[in-house]
């Protein structure tokens, strides 16, 4: 039963391949980028020097590291909100970066504190301490070598590759199901940020509408995607709270 679940578990994971080589063209980009933000004096040439880093990733390039320095560069150039989702996606790949940590809680400010995690994610405790590709990778090894064991386990007497071979499967389950959590939230749902100083929420998508809250939104605020129309997008703050904004005003990553 073991090797069964086991098989299962790496046919799975070797349809959610990560990764990809990169172009010796793209290193010398990066460092483009990294001497136009080293060279940059004003908000317009660290603009520019984000907009680099982004002809990376639209190149197909994904990176921890390229995202951070983006993220870098917006805040120096005072687009707080571009900075936010640029750290936000950087976090993905590199959870234990003191320094990507540090400048998010900056970039955030008072809504640092603020912010709430899902029951879920307390249970997988350890969301935090890998990265996204880190655990569909840890996945793969962990069902691998819960395969041996059990499979082992069937032809050697011992009783102890037996007891192993449950923990194992349990441990497997559980990184399946981190690395399948970490694809719903990430890759699943869509996320966003305000990027201008302020926008009032509407119950619609047209100006026409009544505004959704009592308060405009400002520069920061996180929401999660629930549709885009009409130039519009539909968000959802936490508390569960809706309304449509102009998406000119919001970027969604």
């Amino acid at each position: 039963m073991c090797a069964r679940w086991t098989l299962f578990a790496i046919a799975l994971l070797a349809v959610a391949g990560c990764g990809s080589s990169v172009d010796p063209a793209m290193y010398a980009k990066f460092q483009s980028a990294q001497d136009r933000f080293e060279q940059a004096t004003d908000p317009a040439q660290f603009l520019q020097a984000a907009a680099t880093y982004q002809e990376i990733l639209d190149a197909g390039v994904v990176s921890g590291a390229v995202l951070y320095n983006q993220g870098n560069a917006f805040m120096r150039a005072g687009e707080r909100g571009r900075a936010i989702a640029c750290y936000r996606q950087a976090k993905r790949h590199r959870p234990r970066d003191p320094y990507l940590d540090a400048n998010l809680r900056y970039a955030l400010g008072d809504k640092a504190s603020h912010r709430s995690k899902p029951i879920i994610e307390y249970v997988l405790f350890w969301s935090d301490w890998v990265s996204y590709h880190g655990k569909f990778q840890a996945s793969l090894v962990c069902a691998l070598l819960t395969f041996c064991v059990s499979v082992g386990s069937l032809y050697v007497k011992p009783r102890l590759l037996k007891r192993i071979a449950m923990p194992a499967l349990c441990l497997t389950i559980a990184m399946v199901i981190s690395a399948g959590y970490d694809w719903y939230r990430f890759s699943h749902l869509k996320h966003g940020v305000v990027v201008t100083e302020e926008v009032v929420a509407r119950k619609g998508d047209s100006e026409s509408y009544q505004p959704a809250f009592t308060k405009s939104l400002d520069e920061g605020t996180e929401f999660q995607v629930l549709e885009q129309r009409n130039g519009w997008t539909h968000v959802r703050l936490a508390g569960s709270q809706d309304g449509w904004v102009p998406s000119k005003d919001v970027t969604v990553y």
